[in-house]
């Protein structure tokens, strides 16, 4: 006797994130010198502070799409200026996904400092009762990405012409 159980398949279904300060430009994160830009990248290695700024002079922080924030993402993670656990945060965007568990709405803008910052906000008021590891983990990626988005911010919005560390201390 063979029986056989059918169930719908549940949905992946998720509407994008939503911001509830979509105005928000500046933050705890916001960076205000280039100092604490490059700090926040560790931007020490071959990819230079030209370079970044070249590839960010067309994106605004407080209305990108996933589509480009992936797009930073995997230029960031690819010249080691971000790890693993924050490129994720950057090609999952706003969070919009189909029943099937597929990105949409990939080309909708949004506040990217506003919704990340928002994001570890929430994380944080919850943190006291989690205990799980990977909840404080996945917080500590939100709190870098905040730093990143912060770096990033700067460098894009800079009209300096040559961004340069001063070695002296």
């Amino acid at each position: 006797m063979n029986i056989s159980i059918r169930t719908q398949a549940l949905s992946m279904k998720a509407d994008a994130y939503v911001v509830k300060n979509p105005h928000e430009t500046k933050n705890a994160y916001t960076k205000t010198d280039v100092r604490t830009a490059t700090d926040a990248l560790n931007l020490t290695g071959e990819f230079s502070i030209a370079e970044l700024k070249n590839s960010l002079k067309e994106y605004d922080f407080t209305s990108v799409s996933t589509n480009e924030l992936a797009n930073i993402g995997s230029l960031l993670y690819h010249n080691g200026l971000i790890g693993k656990d924050m490129v994720h945060f950057f090609i999952s965007g706003n969070m919009a996904f189909d029943e099937r568990g597929h990105q949409t709405g990939k080309d909708v803008k949004f506040n990217a400092i506003a919704m990340f910052n928002q994001m570890l906000d929430h994380r944080q008021t919850l943190g006291g009762s989690e205990s799980a590891v990977g909840f404080h983990e996945i917080t500590k990626g939100l709190l870098r990405v905040n730093h990143a988005i912060g770096a990033l911010s700067y460098f894009a919005g800079s009209d300096q012409n040559d961004l340069s560390v001063s070695i002296d201390a």
